[in-house]
């Protein structure tokens, strides 16, 4: 019984050579638009994943001035690499947008690794060790007209901190934009749905 319908399927699909050609080069067109669909919406939903966990960090940098040294706001940085997935969705100026977000918290990364750096940096034998520097610099003449010395604590990373601190307050948030919408949009599409 087995042996007959085999050779029943043989004859069949020797006889429709051409509908099987058919359904076979349908299913491979099926299966390549899904399998772009799916990168896709799981590109859409580590990207919303980098935004919401950067945006949480900066929230509470903004309210605390201190960013965990052992954290980076951006492990991975799924935007590049996946970009041009999503020209067709996004105008422009999204694009724009989230460009603009990715390049700045890659950059306060950049700053939170050099502040980590310094502060981690090895102590070498006889070398003192405070918190902050000094610097002299020169004061209002005093009654003799001589300048009196003036020492001002110095702080190494003051230029990085002012710039992490201005960096981090011009971020925009971009997670409930219209860019994040549609983002959100193409992360919850369904497995059958290839548009």
């Amino acid at each position: 019984m087995i042996v007959n319908f085999l050779k029943w399927i043989q004859e069949f699909l020797n006889s429709n050579i051409g509908l099987v050609t058919f359904v076979v080069s349908f299913l491979v067109i099926y299966l390549y638009a899904k399998q772009k669909a799916d990168k896709k919406r799981d590109a859409a939903s580590l990207i919303l994943q980098e935004i919401r966990f950067a945006e949480q960090c900066i929230r509470t940098y903004l309210e605390k001035y201190q960013y965990q040294l052992s954290d980076r706001l951006l492990p991975t940085n799924s935007w590049n690499d996946n970009v041009h997935i999503f020209i067709n969705n996004l105008d422009q100026t999204e694009l724009d947008l989230i460009n603009r977000f990715y390049s700045k918290t890659a950059y306060i990364d950049v700053l939170i690794g050099k502040i980590s750096d310094f502060k981690n940096a090895p102590i070498q034998m006889g070398q003192t060790v405070t918190p902050s520097q000094s610097v002299v610099i020169g004061s209002p003449p005093m009654s003799g007209g001589q300048p009196a010395p003036m020492v001002v604590p110095f702080d190494p990373l003051f230029n990085t901190q002012n710039t992490l601190a201005s960096v981090s307050q011009s971020v925009e948030q971009i997670y409930n934009t219209p860019a994040g919408e549609k983002l959100k949009r193409i992360a919850k599409r369904k497995w059958y749905q290839l548009v």
